[in-house]
């Protein structure tokens, strides 16, 4: 199914990117957490197909080639590497609509420049490596409350990750609570 199609089928729906470095760890997080809530959503992810058959009012998409076809209302980039195409990051951008959300990391350079860029009316959101300690060997995230919650995951890139799903899973209702107890249930494939 192309781009196109994907967009016409899902017209009705908000439409959530994920692009780049990470978008296949953080796309995974994002669902793994709305199955845990039993939220209903569509989904496109890499080398499966395309489920969009419910009555859902999200659809999330794991972003490649045809990523200006969706026509996203909320863009979650991953922590490119630095040689990255900074023109089609910066095309994706401005594409967010208004109203829109584009979420980033705020440690890649080309991605904060881009994201933090002036944009009527979308909202720009930063993320940065979830604050976490290591105790025996395991993965503690500890929460702005001082909750720690164990994790499957290791490495900034892993926990730059959690933060990107955390961010985006927020601005679509999922709290915090919900969120930590589907991370610390999460192993990633």
């Amino acid at each position: 199914m192309t781009g196109k199609e994907i967009y016409l089928q899902s017209f009705d729906k908000q439409r959530i990117l994920v692009y780049g470095g990470g978008s296949d760890l953080i796309t995974d997080m994002i669902i793994h957490t709305l199955k845990s809530r039993g939220r209903i959503f569509d989904s496109v992810v890499a080398g499966k197909p395309a489920s969009i058959y419910h009555n859902s009012s999200i659809i999330i998409i794991d972003g490649g080639p045809q990523s200006l076809d969706y026509k996203h209302h909320i863009v979650v980039f991953g922590n490119h590497a630095s040689n990255e195409n900074v023109t089609e990051l910066e095309v994706l951008a401005n594409a967010t609509p208004k109203g829109g959300t584009i979420i980033y990391p705020k440690s890649n350079s080309a991605l904060n420049k881009i994201g933090s860029k002036e944009r009527p009316d979308v909202q720009a959101i930063p993320y940065e490596t979830y604050k976490h300690e290591v105790v025996n060997g395991k993965t503690i995230l500890i929460s702005s409350t001082k909750e720690k919650f164990q994790v499957a995951l290791t490495g900034d890139l892993q926990l730059q990750c959690v933060s990107a799903a955390k961010e985006l899973l927020k601005k679509i209702g999922i709290s915090s609570g919900n969120f930590y107890k589907a991370i610390s249930e999460y192993k990633p494939s």
